[in-house]
């Protein structure tokens, strides 16, 4: 329950400053006490609770990096009573506008950022530097200093449920109930992606980074979508209800803002809108990187495809099937588990291929083929969603050569991983769930883009890679068609070797 008190906390610091306006906020934070200090004359504010380094920097006039330069102290964090040294005004080389907050709900704070349901800013505190949309270029890719800016807009959009918050009592509520609060649920990806804005503004990243709380109403969309803000965006991430979605890409479209969805299957959401990128793979290109690898790994061997009549796909097994035609790859289509072992060969390796998302019909198959491993060489293909089942037996996914297909797999045992693992702790409290790593590489991938290409970004991302954490980019134009937008084609094939998961493809 820590996590829980710390989430509450994040979502309701500084409540009671929402009574007034913005401005009359940091007109009442302005410390009258002035100190000499080495000839130069600072004002000495203390820090009171919910207090955030870039609210004091308006208050006072100065950039939030003069703040950082005479208290290095805060990097590490404001805490309450601190005092700091603020340098009288200096020149600034332009100064971001400070928003008026209207709405009185609750607020996510954790010293730097801010998120409501009305928006709001991540800043590094730099000048911020606009210009207008001109035509991308034809210079190569990574070459066109003209297409990138020294200091970018960022909007994110995702469900956080803001006017719930207040309900939550962790005092009172039981673990199941916790489970269910709306608030947490895609609070992970947030958490996860800014991680991944701290890593960038550290290698020269400058952005300020709009936040917005939407849910499935959509006339709360349309009026966001007519904020300056927004409008002037160079990137919109949007992990939004599909019509949400469709109605904030339709605006992205027009204004020539590229557009990321994070976790939709959907492939329609591509079609006659070229600024739209599908984070999340298709089962189609699913298909066709499984039966890459059996023909580069396997194919030597006896496809057997075991069709499920209850899997949700029922067309998915013949188009495998179709798909290893298409290699000259030897392939059965066995209809049930019977029908396959009737079919194992005694000379080749069986490459069993099943598909079904039961807990029970999956280790009711794995414990009959795993029987039959000394009488048959097997190899089992498990597809996305198997390392979710429940009782696997290491034993049985060693013994059968288990390889696992999926968009997403974590290598704990990666420096990298640990190192976002122990920042995570450090900053949030708790350990992070896939939807953090998944934030962390949406939002590290996506603006190291932005950050490497500007303008380009369409243009150049077919041909970008990046390591992440666990999730892997390959964007192609979607059915090949120049108005579609960007799907990511990238699964990744693992196997087990002495006991442990190592990625092959």
């Amino acid at each position: 329950m820590n996590r829980v008190f710390f989430i509450l906390a994040f979502f309701t610091t500084t409540l009671s400053l929402y009574a007034q306006s913005y401005q009359e906020q940091l007109k009442a934070i302005h410390s009258s006490v002035v100190e000499e200090k080495d000839g130069k004359s600072y004002y000495i504010h203390t820090v009171k609770k919910g207090q955030t380094l870039y609210m004091i920097s308006k208050s006072y006039g100065v950039e939030v990096n003069d703040i950082i330069a005479e208290n290095p102290v805060v990097k590490e964090g404001l805490k309450a009573g601190q005092k700091l040294y603020i340098p009288f005004s200096v020149q600034k080389k332009e100064e971001i506008p400070v928003k008026k907050i209207s709405d009185s709900r609750s607020r996510i704070s954790d010293g730097r950022s801010q998120i409501t349901d009305g928006g709001s800013q991540i800043t590094d505190g730099r000048s911020q530097i606009t210009d207008g949309r001109s035509p991308v270029s034809d210079i190569p890719c990574g070459s066109d200093t003209a297409a990138c800016k020294r200091h970018y807009k960022v909007v994110l959009m995702l469900p956080l449920y803001l006017d719930e918050v207040t309900a939550m009592n962790p005092e009172t509520a039981t673990e199941e109930a916790v489970l269910n609060w709306n608030s947490l649920k895609y609070l992970p990806f947030y958490e996860g992606f800014r991680l991944a804005v701290d890593s960038l503004q550290k290698q020269g990243l400058h952005l300020t980074l709009n936040v917005y709380d939407l849910s499935k109403d959509s006339l709360k969309t349309s009026q966001l979508l007519k904020k300056p803000e927004v409008r002037s965006a160079d990137l919109i991430i949007g992990l939004l209800f599909n019509k949400n979605f469709q109605m904030v890409a339709k605006f992205a479209h027009e204004k020539h803002i590229p557009i990321v969805n994070p976790i939709s299957e959907r492939g329609e959401i591509l079609i006659n809108n070229d600024m739209v990128f599908k984070a999340n793979p298709s089962r189609a290109s699913m298909l066709e990187v499984l039966a890459d690898y059996i023909q580069k790994s396997m194919y030597r061997g006896q496809i057997l495809i075991i069709r499920n009549g209850q899997y949700k796909d029922r067309d998915i097994a013949e188009r495998l099937k179709k798909e290893c035609l298409e290699r000259n790859l030897n392939v059965v289509l066995a209809e049930g588990q019977d029908v396959a072992i009737g079919k194992l060969s005694k000379t080749k390796e069986n490459v069993i291929v099943a598909f079904t998302d039961n807990n029970v019909y999956a280790l009711d198959l794995m414990r009959r083929f795993y029987e039959l491993r000394n009488d048959y060489k097997i190899s089992l293909v498990g597809l996305p969603g198997w390392e979710k089942i429940e009782g696997l037996e290491t034993d049985f996914l060693n013994g059968l050569n288990t390889h696992l297909v999926s968009p997403a797999f974590v290598n704990y045992s990666d420096a990298g991983v640990k190192n976002i693992i122990l920042r995570f702790q450090q900053q949030y409290k708790t350990d992070p769930e896939p939807l953090a790593f998944q934030g962390f590489d949406v939002g590290f991938y996506f603006l190291s883009a932005l950050m490497k290409f500007g303008k380009q970004l369409p243009k150049c991302i077919t041909d970008f890679r990046l390591n992440t954490s666990q999730t892997s980019f390959e964007f192609v134009r979607s059915g090949n068609n120049n108005s579609n937008g960007f799907e990511n084609r990238r699964w990744s094939v693992y196997k087990y070797e002495n006991f442990k998961l190592v990625r092959v493809n």
